[in-house]
């Protein structure tokens, strides 16, 4: 992951990056969302809200606490 500068998407999980939560934009039109060094969804940037993105952070936290 190669971005520096924060982002509408940085500020939209900030609540999640504690957690391990990141955001990636190796495309101007792509916005990728990792947990840890996992890339665990691919998002178009004309087709996400800040939403859509905490959705994504709350939903993948359920899922894997079921594993434990």
């Amino acid at each position: 992951m190669k971005q520096t500068t924060k982002t509408v998407w940085d500020e939209a999980i900030e609540e999640y990056k504690d957690y391990g939560f990141n955001i990636d934009m190796p495309e101007d039109s792509l916005v990728v969302l990792y947990f840890k060094d996992k890339k665990i969804a691919t998002f178009y940037s004309d087709m996400i809200t800040p939403e859509i993105l905490l959705e994504g952070c709350k939903n993948y936290l359920k899922s894997i606490s079921r594993e434990y």
